[in-house]
């Protein structure tokens, strides 16, 4: 009976993080906005109608999932520069206080060069020029902020990754791509559990998805479940909700958004094939207003409510989903991808009467660690799932650890996983 325990113990699961090994891009910066209704200053101009800190029901001046995603692309060692939409706008500017919003600090109308794109700090000149190494390599519009105050599209040749939908098609002044024309969109927010959490993948060939592991029906799940205490617990009445998970889509049902020449749909809805929630335009590629786009630009599937909930959607993201979200990153910055692989277990082996042996195939430029849990059939998150080992150091090769089957708590399932 006690070595039939130690092989259910010797179980080890693949999980799904990628293992891909890609060409880096250029050094550089990641600019991220975030809500311009969250800054104590730059909120007075903004499209909100108050400060965010003024809100009870939170989350006051901080928007989670701009947080988590600027903390899972540091993870993978890029740099974000986390700037309120206002800063990438070439129009502010406040005749009342011009000392405080004269934005010719941040932007130059004679050359229409914006410094933040280029490095600057609080000015061009001399802080352009110094400061090149902190260009903009990519910048990502999360969708935190309200449409009016979305920035323009740069002509830098500087990628975007859009999560706010009004600025996807031809309707909205400030911010067209042009990705789709005659564009219906909107943002799907939920708690629903089912088909609505998953993404059914039209182009599984597209370098981002390839190797990416769909179900019978093409599908991948997107959005976890909440976790247990999530909501249950502590959450007061009329606060808005941790859990909530919102998709980015626009409505390419007949009559409505048609894509741009250019513009690839990589993925639509789960429960509504009309919802297309994840494209492409590639640099160079024809747009719906008849021009060229000035860098890849991304429809990208997550976004963060706007002035509405919790703003916590990329965190209700599932370890594919994020996965999936650093492979655009690194297609829209021109990094060559290749298929991705999840982990895969080499080989589980009894050593001794009492200790067992874990061992897989690993990468030099990853860390691991082992997770347990006594019910395989329960949810996938750290509530059922512990850490039994981490800070495990990669190599290029074969990775083993040996664990003894003595006094200390005992898992009967175990699974490896790669981090970050």
């Amino acid at each position: 009976m006690k070595n039939r325990f130690i092989w259910a113990s010797a179980l080890a699961l693949a999980v799904i993080v990628s293992s891909q090994k890609e060409t880096q891009a250029a050094n550089g910066v990641i600019v991220m906005t975030t809500r311009t209704g969250s800054d104590a200053l730059w909120r007075e101009i903004s499209g909100s109608p108050s400060y965010d800190g003024d809100d009870p029901r939170g989350p006051g001046a901080l928007s989670p999932g701009d947080a988590a995603m600027a903390s899972l692309l540091g993870d993978y060692g890029y740099v974000v520069r986390m700037v309120p939409e206002w800063l990438l706008r070439p129009d502010v500017f406040d005749p009342e206080n011009p000392a405080i919003y004269d934005t010719t600090q941040y932007y130059d109308p004679s050359s229409g060069v914006t410094g933040i794109y280029f490095g600057g700090g609080h000015a061009l000149g001399a802080d352009a020029a110094s400061n090149n190494l902190f260009s903009a390599v990519l910048v990502i519009v999360s969708g935190s902020g309200g449409s009016a105050d979305m920035p323009p599209v740069n002509t830098n040749g500087i990628p975007i990754i859009m999560g706010e939908h009004s600025c996807l098609g031809d309707n909205k002044a400030n911010c067209n791509m042009y990705m789709y024309s005659n564009k219906s969109s909107g943002n799907d927010a939920s708690t629903v559990q089912g088909d609505k959490q998953y993404m059914t993948v039209l182009s599984p060939n597209h370098p981002i998805m390839q190797g990416i592991p769909l179900d019978a029906q093409n599908r991948v799940k997107i959005w976890r479940n909440p976790y247990p205490e999530e909501d249950a617990v502590h959450t007061p009445t009329g606060a808005k909700l941790n859990y909530r998970y919102s998709w980015t889509y626009v409505d390419i049902s007949a009559g409505l958004s048609v894509p741009a020449p250019d513009t690839t749909i990589i993925g639509v809805q789960g429960d509504n094939a009309n919802h297309a929630v994840f494209a492409v335009n590639p640099a160079g590629g024809m747009l719906a207003d008849g021009t060229s786009s000035h860098g890849n630009y991304v429809q990208l599937f997550v976004n963060e409510h706007g002035s509405g909930d919790a703003r916590r959607a990329f965190n209700a993201l599932t370890d594919i989903g994020r996965v999936i979200f650093i492979r655009t990153c690194k297609w829209a910055m021109g990094e060559t991808l290749t298929p991705y692989q999840p982990l895969g277990l080499i080989k589980v082996s009894q050593v001794g009467p009492t200790s067992i042996q874990l061992s897989w195939d690993g990468r030099a430029d990853k860390n691991y660690k082992v997770l347990g849990t006594q019910n395989i059939s329960g949810p996938a998150d750290f509530s059922n799932w512990q850490t039994v080992d981490e800070d495990i150091h990669g190599a290029n090769g074969t990775i083993s650890v040996t664990y003894k089957m003595g006094n200390a708590k005992q898992y009967a399932f175990r699974r490896v996983t790669q981090v970050p």
